[in-house]
């Protein structure tokens, strides 16, 4: 993003001190990101941005997609309760990348689902689980806490959720977005959510991953709309 600022900047037909950053999902955690680094950016607009830390963010997101997958309790508490515990092991950032696939290996030879499986099956799930839960982007994801970096943007923000969004589940993620900002003293930010939308923007009926290909609209027009009219009124000389 920081590179796409200077790329734009030496356009003569661009004004350098409007240009701003649009960031969707993970975009919406790098965005604020550059904003912290650079005090060129001239607004933020995350979309299905998060606000909570990635270990949180993801078991929040697995409890929306399976009890919206109609995923009976017990099962849902379960495999809450064993996410949770590999989550934790991973966001020990005092663990080498030997000593978290060591300390993430004991814990899922531990887990009864694991020991009832055969011995292939023990040996390919473990290997599936290492490699989605010890790979660096999950490590720093699991490990990053977005309010940290929120709490050093000055610049406008506008944050944006779909309320069908399982996985960055609207009112948690707005609420420490806008927590963590009023302690920058952001006095420029503004969080809302929009009924029957879902991570893409889309409307939809359950907010399930499986529609977003069955859905003909890309995003929504209202967005948009929104979106437009808060930059104007931030860009746009009166």
């Amino acid at each position: 993003m920081g590179a796409g600022i200077d790329f734009l900047q030496r356009h003569a037909r661009i004004a350098p001190d409007k240009i701003g950053l649009i960031g969707h999902s993970e975009g919406g955690i790098i965005a604020p990101i550059v904003a912290t680094q650079r005090d060129d950016v001239a607004f933020a607009v995350l979309l299905a941005g998060t606000g909570v830390r990635g270990d949180k963010l993801l078991v929040m997101q697995n409890e929306a997609i399976m009890r919206a997958s109609g995923i009976d309790e017990d099962t849902t508490s379960a495999a809450l309760e064993s996410q949770k515990n590999l989550f934790a092991i991973v966001s020990d950032a005092t663990l080498s990348s030997q000593e978290l696939e060591q300390a993430l290996t004991q814990a899922i030879q531990k887990d009864e689902d694991f020991m009832a499986a055969s011995a292939e099956e023990q040996e390919q799930g473990l290997k599936t689980a290492l490699a989605q839960l010890a790979n660096p982007w999950m490590v720093a994801f699991i490990r990053h806490d977005p309010a940290a970096v929120l709490r050093k943007v000055h610049c406008p923000v506008l944050a944006l959720n779909g309320e069908l969004d399982l996985q960055v589940p609207f009112k948690a993620n707005l609420d420490a977005i806008a927590k963590a900002l009023k302690v920058a003293e952001n006095v420029d930010h503004t969080t809302r959510a929009f009924p029957g939308l879902n991570h893409l923007f889309q409307h939809c009926e359950t907010g399930l991953i499986t529609e977003y290909g069955e859905i003909e609209e890309t995003f929504s027009v209202e967005v948009l709309e929104v979106m437009s009219a808060w930059i104007r009124l931030r860009v746009l000389p009166e």
